[in-house]
């Protein structure tokens, strides 16, 4: 069972509402998430758009713009090279889109996951050689592409390279220094001597921070207003779709794209609301995160991840709505292998490794491109660091996900000589092997994991203990300037102890949603809703109740008193607003 931890952070809560103008449950909320100092709290509560298109401080940006600038008008052919994921994608078209309105020729490659995997490699550069281009720019990749930029400088083709992830250390000297491949410019907020202060920022707002500046010194700033906004949409979008920490400007940055998604110019994500049923819907960061976001990574997952760029790039309507029901239908037939895939997975964990702190599986016949969604989803069901390998055309390839305690990324590089490939964060990861390395790679993770029984037991953080009466809609109206949630700025947790459970029933396409009518300790009734795991909820009545207390709540015959975690929300629905509140863990 998880801990429940509630938090306390003193405060005179009520002095500050007066001084914010902010219901004091708000501000106790904002404390908890560290946000303490008066500056704090107003970037948080106002946060300036503007702020998000500083660019001082970036190492190598102002080589690379330089550099460009040298370009205009000089028929020199550029390649922007990104990645098949949303940042990937959306990092190609803030380039592209930028560089057209400046003049300069460029065209694009995306990687194909299974053909070229992550990134940049040499039979990449080699294509663009024998396009006759001149350089190339990678977005959302490139820091860690030592052979491929060593062949790019073989055959006299430039690199710029605008990427967001980890830079890989060596030891010259005895010193502990950085390791970085051969490129004109490395722009990149992880790097040592960077003055600018925020580094947590996703490949496609690195490629907005490079492009506003050239647009900025371009001179009459004006004439790009609309093209601002759209590059600025597109970096939030990937801001969420990345999953970064939705803190300072990137939280800025965040609700100005869901402010303006909808009636931004880009008529590819248009079309992409329109085909989900969202056009008379609000735009949350959820919705990126779990509704369009998918569609945009289905393609790059199951075929070509160019069609998902071609989307963001349509010029015409009509183009745009047909790309939008191919992406739409694609992310339905993902969606259905994943769960395939995690119902495996779990079943084989419950068989074989259910002792193992460290979750390694391999899946037969899984596509490899959804084994990350997979073992985000084992993770959650064990809370464990998880990896799921499946068959690649050169051994196994895996996709890891990582509880906080453990850092992904450091237990690879224990790893590396079992490993042909690999690179990722300390959350998420992604590998490489032969097939006959893998249980050494299971064990020799396990054994070097030093993870002790409380890391391994997930934490729920309760903002507030508050009874479920007190969610109602004006207080939901004012919860919701802590919008947008995410990384870091996760939606509020509630609690409340002696809520008596009278009676369940199921719902939704697979029944796999219940919806419980309850009473607080004050003669109140509400309904709440679960879309966790039921039959561990029910397992857990009759264990705790007795045998058949489950089948009496589902006939309406409960008087069974639990403490719920729970999340409250506004559900608007055929133009009705309604409070929903959503149980999240039980006790």
């Amino acid at each position: 069972m998880a801990e429940w931890r509630l938090i306390r952070q003193g405060a005179d809560y009520e002095a500050l509402s007066r001084e914010y103008g902010v219901n004091p449950v708000v501000l106790r909320i904002m404390r908890n998430r560290g946000i303490t100092e008066a500056e704090q709290i107003e970037e948080y509560l106002h946060g300036d758009i503007e702020d998000c298109d500083i660019t001082d401080g970036f190492v190598d940006m102002d080589v690379a713009i330089s550099y460009l600038e040298g370009l205009r008008n000089s028929g020199h052919r550029i390649r922007i090279i990104g990645d098949y994921d949303i940042d990937g994608v959306c990092s190609t078209a803030i380039l592209y889109k930028g560089l057209e309105a400046l003049g300069l020729k460029a065209d694009y490659a995306i990687p194909h996951r299974i053909l070229d995997g992550y990134g940049i490699n040499v039979s990449l550069v080699e294509r663009a050689f024998a396009d006759g281009v001149q350089t190339i720019i990678t977005c959302d990749n490139g820091i860690s592409a030592f052979e491929a930029l060593d062949r790019a400088a073989e055959l006299g083709i430039q690199v710029i390279v605008t990427d967001h992830h980890e830079i890989r250390r060596e030891n010259a000297d005895g010193k502990d220094i950085e390791k970085l491949p051969k490129a004109i410019a490395l722009i990149n907020p992880k790097r040592e001597g960077n003055a600018y202060p925020f580094m947590d920022i996703c490949g496609a707002y690195v490629a907005y921070k490079l492009m506003i500046r050239m647009l900025e010194r371009a001179g009459n700033i004006e004439q790009y207003e609309e093209l601002k906004e759209e590059l600025r949409v597109l970096a939030g979008f990937a801001t969420v779709g990345d999953v970064m920490p939705l803190v300072k400007e990137n939280r800025t940055l965040v609700k100005y794209c869901l402010g303006h998604i909808k009636d931004c110019a880009n008529l590819g994500l248009k079309a992409l609301i329109q085909q989900n049923n969202l056009a008379d819907k609000e735009i949350k960061a959820y919705t990126i995160g779990f509704v369009l976001g998918p569609c945009l990574n289905a393609k790059g997952r199951l075929e070509s991840a160019e069609q998902s760029l071609e989307l963001l790039l349509c010029d015409d309507g009509e183009t745009a709505e047909r790309k939008a029901i191919e992406l739409v239908q694609t992310n339905t037939e993902r969606k259905a292998l994943t769960d395939a895939g995690v119902e495996r997975a779990i079943e084989l964990v419950r068989e074989q490794y259910q002792n193992d702190k460290i979750i390694v599986v391999y899946l037969e016949n899984c596509h490899e491109s959804i084994a990350g969604i997979i073992a985000g989803r084992v993770r959650e069901a064990f809370y464990r660091p998880t990896w799921i390998f499946t068959d690649a055309s050169e051994g196994l390839k895996g996709s890891g996900r990582s509880v906080d305690a453990y850092d992904m990324n450091k237990g690879m590089c224990r790893c590396e000589d079992l490993l042909t490939h690999f690179g990722g964060h300390k959350l998420a990861a992604g590998a490489s092997l032969p097939k006959e390395n893998l249980d050494a790679f299971r064990k020799r993770l396990n054994e070097e994991a030093n993870l002790t029984e409380e890391d391994l037991t997930e934490v729920i953080r309760i903002d507030v203990d508050m009874p479920l009466g007190y969610s109602n809609e004006a207080f939901l109206e004012e919860l919701s300037l802590l919008e947008p949630f995410g990384k870091d700025n996760e939606r509020p947790v509630f609690a409340q102890s002696e809520v008596t459970f009278i009676r369940a029933r199921t719902f939704g396409a697979r029944n796999n949603v219940v919806s419980f009518r309850v009473k607080d300790k004050y003669g109140k009734f509400y309904d709440l809703k679960y879309f966790g795991d039921i039959p561990s909820f029910n397992c857990y009545l009759d264990e705790k109740y007795g045998e058949g207390s489950a089948e009496h709540l589902y006939a309406g015959e409960g008087d069974y008193k639990l403490s719920v975690i729970y999340n409250p929300d506004l559900n608007i629905y055929n133009g009705r607003t309604e409070v929903q509140l959503v149980m999240k863990n039980y006790r």
